[in-house]
């Protein structure tokens, strides 16, 4: 059982119900006090309060309680298994069909004195290696500072970050060709609202990794008792080679080890960073608890179980990802397909450049995709951006020249990016 858990507190409560309950009342049935429901229109349903919105509930059955059900059925989405443990025997005639959904995946960091040490126990010694590497490389090559925003960050610098989360969300699947709920404007406005109130009372914080004053990795932790969830997480796609990723979860593992979280949970989706990092699996499950004297009430319970475990086994089939694409695909008929073409660098001497370049100015470039290649070019050379040197070839069109303190190298740009 999750203690104090944050998708059940008032304030999350509260602010859902402003933006999702579309004016209804919550209400509370006596055999599961620890949780809130609202009525589906025309159906004798209740969805708990958080719905869909939530990384993992739990909750708790009182014993000698009458159900008080009459007929009706109650929807509890993304039970977390792992916090949940068993449940008390049902007293009749309540009953409660349990539906497997997402995965989910978390740490138990008892036991670990430094992030180190996680990695030392829990990673290969190939992944260790790279993974600190990667770190090193992205310190070595920009002005990296890392900043956390818990218990107090300003407002022009929370709508500045929020704002910037979005683009770089967009902007990552715009380039994957694929929609992400999160960005569906009834949800970003809720999480607008939610967020700053709670990084000020300790219940969320931001985690920003900044090249100088650009953010270019921002993730969002929630706060449940001893529990890390993780939300949220973003990198700049122009800095993929520098898998950003790897080096926010080593920082965000740091920071929760110093504090003295017991479990960094990563929630639900199957990826393959959660299958790597964490060290304990789980399901989500929703739950559905019924009147079984009911007949119209066993028939919905019966039929949302079909529903369900149908859309789990569609999921399973990876359907879920060709939906999103297409999705994109409609949502974005005029929008132009991403290259996924990268030049190539030919390594050359300095001196052939010449007067067949002139000089650029790196902050002047606009282009996204040139931008994306001079970073890949310190990251493959270990090189620092504040040593580059920038050129356009007078002769020949979308050829660039990079200089930095120990190597130079061509390129050119692909037409058609």
């Amino acid at each position: 059982m999750i203690k104090h858990n944050l998708f059940i507190s008032s304030i999350f409560s509260a602010i859902w119900l402003r933006h999702f309950s579309k004016g209804k009342e919550e209400v509370v049935f006596p055999c599961i006090p620890t949780l809130q429901f609202v009525k589906f229109p025309k159906l004798p349903l209740y969805r708990n309060v958080g719905g869909k919105n939530t990384k993992g509930i739990s909750y708790t059955i009182a014993k000698g309680q009458k159900h008080s059900l009459r007929g009706s059925v109650l929807l509890c989405y993304d039970i977390h298994s792992y916090f949940q443990g068993s449940l008390p025997v049902l007293e009749k005639p309540l009953k409660l069909k349990r539906i497997e959904q997402y995965p989910g995946f978390l740490s138990d960091l008892e036991g670990y004195n430094s992030v180190q040490d996680y990695m030392q126990k829990t990673l290969s010694k190939k992944s260790k290696y790279r993974f600190n590497l990667y770190q090193r490389k992205l310190e070595h090559s920009f002005e990296i500072r890392y900043t956390v925003y818990f218990g107090t960050i300003t407002k022009e610098t929370y709508d500045f970050l929020f704002d910037t989360f979005y683009l770089l969300l967009r902007k990552r699947f715009d380039a994957k060709q694929e929609t992400n709920n999160n960005l569906h404007p009834d949800l970003w406005n809720f999480y607008h609202e939610l967020i700053y109130p709670m990084i000020l009372d300790k219940r969320a914080a931001f985690f920003v990794t900044y090249d100088q004053e650009k953010p270019i990795a921002i993730s969002l932790l929630f706060f449940s008792d001893s529990v890390a969830i993780d939300i949220m997480r973003v990198f700049d796609i122009d800095y993929a080679s520098f898998r950003l990723g790897m080096t926010s979860i080593i920082k965000q593992l740091e920071w929760c080890l110093a504090q003295q979280f017991k479990f960094f949970d990563f929630s639900k989706g199957d990826y393959e960073y959660k299958n790597r990092w964490a060290t304990k699996r789980y399901s989500f499950e929703y739950h559905l608890f019924y009147d079984s004297t009911s007949l119209k009430a066993t028939f919905l319970a019966n039929g949302i179980s079909f529903y369900f475990t149908a859309k789990q086994y569609l999921r399973d089939l990876d359907l879920h990802i060709w939906f999103h694409k297409l999705t994109h695909r409609l949502k974005n008929t005029n929008g132009k397909k991403n290259s996924l073409t990268k030049p190539q660098f030919k390594a050359v001497s300095s001196t052939i450049l010449g007067d067949n370049y002139t000089a650029i100015s790196i902050s002047s470039l606009k282009e996204s995709h040139l931008k994306k290649t001079l970073i890949d070019f310190l990251y493959q050379n270990s090189e620092k951006l504040s040593d580059l040197q920038v050129f356009r070839s007078k002769t020949e069109a979308n050829s660039y020249a990079i200089k930095g303190k120990k190597n130079t190298a061509i390129f050119t740009i692909p037409k058609h990016q």
